[in-house]
């Protein structure tokens, strides 16, 4: 088994982003999320209960703890009919943000219409107060928010049964028939527990906090088994299970095999944490709300999300000869 690696955090974001129909320029480079910070996509997306008219401004900015601000994008939304699913550049906007008692001007690239890039190397610090600002062809758009504690991935424990087990492979979560396709197959339930630390005392902040595995395996093949298992959560930090100074998540995935007696193959894990306040923690439940066209919104005067984030990720290998992990007290 290969050690812990630690990955940056771009793939993170983009796990929890799946879903949206603008694109994330965010992330550092790494694995579960490369440079991952502030910008801005807009897209053709609503992402309020009222219609939208076109070339509305989207914005979508992701400020993450100890890191760099990043180049940001503007975009303009376009009709539902549009063949660009992106839309065009918003160009000659105004752009600063706002970190602590300073403020840090954007510029528009020359080769690159409708990219922003801040004209000063800043670092977002931890428990920072910021506001971004756009102003574009009459429109001004503002969010606000405080930068989390940075979060770190203190230990993550793979508990892989010695066989699989058999399961149910069906094509369908409908009820309203008994007349559906089904075979069995063989699955090795893997339980994880990753455990980081408490983030530091009272700040008149709850944050929220979304685990989630990432396996480089195949998914098993049957909607029911993959709803049953836990591969994510989000819910406030001081609700999941607390160990000495630190918070613990259990979840459970599964990696399909071919008969009874096959081993497990061996696949990478990447686990990973994203701390956030609950701006966050709406947009990350509601982006994949059935009843919603877009996550909910934070910014005033325009459309899409500005947050403040804290990204951390582990990944190793699991294999036949992984180590047993400790099971929490």
């Amino acid at each position: 088994m290969r050690p812990f690696q630690r990955f940056p955090s771009r793939p993170i974001l983009d796990a929890v982003c799946r879903g949206c129909s603008f694109s994330l320029l965010l992330r550092r480079a790494g694995v579960l999320l490369g440079a991952v910070g502030l910008l801005l996509v807009l897209a053709r997306c609503d992402w309020s209960t009222e219609p939208v008219e076109e070339q509305s401004l989207v914005v979508e900015a992701f400020l993450e703890t100890n890191r760099p601000l990043p180049a940001l994008t503007l975009r303009q939304t376009q009709s539902l009919s549009s063949a660009d699913s992106l839309g065009e550049p918003a160009t000659e906007a105004e752009v600063s943000l706002v970190l602590g008692d300073r403020t840090v001007p954007y510029t528009e690239s020359r080769s690159k219409p409708g990219r922003y890039v801040p004209t000063t190397d800043t670092v977002a610090s931890p428990q920072t107060p910021w506001t971004l600002t756009v102003h574009w062809h009459g429109t001004t758009a503002r969010a606000e928010g405080l930068t989390p504690p940075p979060i770190e991935v203190q230990e993550v424990c793979v508990d892989v049964p010695d066989t699989p087990v058999r399961a149910v492979q069906v094509d369908s979560l409908r009820r309203d028939s008994l007349d559906i396709p089904a075979d069995q197959g063989y699955l090795y339930p893997i339980d994880v527990t990753v455990q980081w630390a408490d983030p530091p005392p009272a700040t008149g902040t709850r944050y929220w906090v979304r685990t989630q595995l990432r396996p480089d395996a195949s998914p098993f093949p049957s909607e029911v088994v993959e709803f049953f298992l836990e591969p994510a959560k989000i819910q406030r930090e001081d609700r999941f299970a607390r160990r000495t100074d630190a918070r613990q998540w259990k979840g459970v995935y599964a990696v399909p095999v071919d008969s009874s007696d096959a081993p497990l193959p061996e696949h990478d894990l990447t686990t990973a944490l994203v701390r956030g306040d609950t701006a966050f923690a709406s947009f990350a439940q509601t982006r994949t709300d059935p009843d919603r066209r877009e996550p909910l919104s934070n910014v005033e005067g325009a459309l899409g999300v500005a947050l403040g984030v804290s990204v951390d990720s582990l990944t190793h290998t699991i294999g036949p000869e992984v180590e047993p992990c400790r099971k929490s007290p």
